[in-house]
């Protein structure tokens, strides 16, 4: 690392007192303490623990998804036909414009209706975290986590003819996000934990991280997905996620609560009075007054616009590639996931890679800041994204599809990096409701993301030509916009601060 970056601006109370005050030499082995003994205590250990999290709830996740989507279109395509039997229609057979068209529809209306409850839930519980701490919010989210996706094989499994004549009815699963938040405030809160444990030139590694176990999960859950969908149908995947989720529950209990009890704001005394309420009530507004006053310097919502975006680039790759690949080149849903595993992989050196190149950026030979060279990443990801969207909107045969799947991957780390350079504008006991803002902006993204889509997705069935690639002329759209608000970031102002001969010295010493 250089010898030129500022000392963080962050204290480490999770440290043992006689190195509480300490700058960015703590090392990674200090250990925690009020770590139970039989829970990780290091911060190298619960960035590791946290990432092996990730990655389960992302695999997990992902072993559900494909044979969710086979069993809705396989909801759709009966009542296409106007078959009543219990039979699953041969998938083949689903692949008209009308099935699809109302398919697309359907997973873009019941995104919406999910990211909406998501956003009742996910800010309030994001500073729930910081008065009561990270792991109580965590096991709150964890049941809404298991309840919401859990509820859609229950009812298209014992309630089939039910959500045949109205598919909707599977927003209902959408209504256990209000139990703690769900998987979003799930994923909020590991991020929150990685931050307070990591010194600020130390985020932006944690967060590859994390991101490095995501992509694991979202590796190794397609594959094994895919041999079990080929293999035993849907049903066997989805019993798979299930029995993986109690495991997912006793892996929590590994990890330390990471906010320290000095650094969360006081509950009171549990009184339920008008007068008590009234407090309480005025206590969340300040709350959310302070969130809002981060809109006052200009860089953070210019680098929330790649959270915004975040929502539609993350259905395109999940729910739109899915049925276009299906659709247009002929392949089925199962077979889809072997297209995506390479990726995955792919993405994993990627990753891997990052953390030397930003090393390489921050020595004396570039002697870029970790605020720069946070940004500078997230601007050349911004641009992979954008034109490895433009490569598949214009590929009429699946191998320029590839060709932009894997430039776009060279880009997939774009979320840590943006979380780490927007982390830059916080004090450390904001980091959890900043987070919480990103999850709420993310949300609101969903907006502009699966309903839009699936108008694309329609348009590009109904028009043809070149017409078929406008969901990644869409998604090529809002990469361009959010690469040129960070164009505009300007390096924090708390950057400013001294250097080991006491000279003064800016983080942004080196422009880029």
């Amino acid at each position: 690392m250089s010898n030129h970056e500022p000392h963080a601006h962050e204290d480490a109370p999770l440290l043992g007192h006689e190195r509480q005050h300490e700058s960015e030499s703590i090392s990674d082995e200090a250990p925690i303490i009020n770590a139970a003994r039989w829970q990780v205590k290091t911060r190298s250990s619960i960035v590791r623990t946290i990432a092996v999290v990730q990655c389960a709830i992302i695999g997990t996740g992902m072993l559900l998804l494909i044979p969710l989507y086979r069993l809705i279109e396989d909801s759709v395509c009966h009542v296409f036909y106007g078959d009543d039997s219990l039979d699953v229609i041969d998938e083949m057979k689903c692949k008209t414009d009308e099935v699809q068209a109302q398919m697309a529809y359907l997973l873009g209306w019941l995104g919406l209706f999910h990211s909406i409850m998501s956003l009742l839930s996910t800010f309030p519980f994001g500073m729930l975290a910081d008065k009561i701490g990270r792991k109580p919010t965590i096991l709150l989210a964890s049941i809404g986590m298991a309840l919401g996706p859990l509820s859609g094989p229950f009812l298209l499994g014992f309630f089939q003819s039910a959500v045949r004549k109205n598919p909707y009815i599977l927003m209902t699963s959408s209504l256990f996000l209000l139990i703690g938040g769900g998987t979003q405030v799930v994923l909020a809160m590991l991020y929150a934990m990685a931050a307070d444990v990591s010194s600020e030139k130390e985020k932006a590694a944690s967060f590859l991280q994390l991101t490095f176990g995501a992509t694991v999960g979202g590796l190794v859950g397609p594959l094994l997905n895919g041999f079990l969908m080929q293999k035993y149908g849907p049903w066997v995947p989805i019993s798979v996620s299930i029995c993986c989720m109690p495991f997912i529950f006793l892996s929590f209990g590994f990890l330390p609560e990471t906010l320290p009890v000095d650094r969360r704001k006081k509950g009171g005394d549990g009184d339920l009075s008008v007068e008590s309420l009234k407090r309480k009530v005025g206590a969340a507004l300040v709350e959310l007054r302070k969130a809002l006053a981060l809109f006052t310097n200009p860089s953070i919502p210019l680098i929330l616009l790649t959270f915004l975006f975040q929502a539609a680039r993350y259905t395109a790759y999940t729910s739109t590639i899915l049925q276009y690949v299906s659709k247009h080149f002929g392949w089925r849903l199962a077979q889809t996931s072997f297209l995506l595993s390479p990726f995955g992989l792919l993405n994993l050196i990627v990753l891997a890679v990052l953390p030397r190149i930003s090393t390489l950026l921050m020595s004396h030979r570039f002697g870029y800041s970790s605020f720069n060279k946070d940004l500078l990443l997230t601007r050349y990801s911004t641009v992979l994204l954008f034109v490895g969207a433009v490569v598949e909107g214009f590929s009429h045969n699946i191998v320029l599809f590839i060709i932009g799947l894997f430039i776009e991957t060279f880009g997939a780390a774009v979320s840590p990096l943006a979380r780490a350079t927007i982390t830059h504008y916080v004090d450390p006991e904001h980091t959890s409701t900043l987070y919480a803002l990103i999850s709420t902006t993310e949300i609101f993204g969903t907006f502009i993301g699966g309903p839009a889509l699936a108008w694309c997705f329609d348009q590009g069935l109904q028009k043809k030509g070149l017409w078929i690639g406008m969901p990644w002329f869409y998604i090529a759209l809002l990469c361009f916009i959010a690469w040129t608000g960070l164009l505009f970031v300007q390096p924090p102002a708390k950057s400013r601060s001294t250097n080991g001969n006491g000279e003064d010295e800016r983080v942004d010493s080196h422009e880029d």
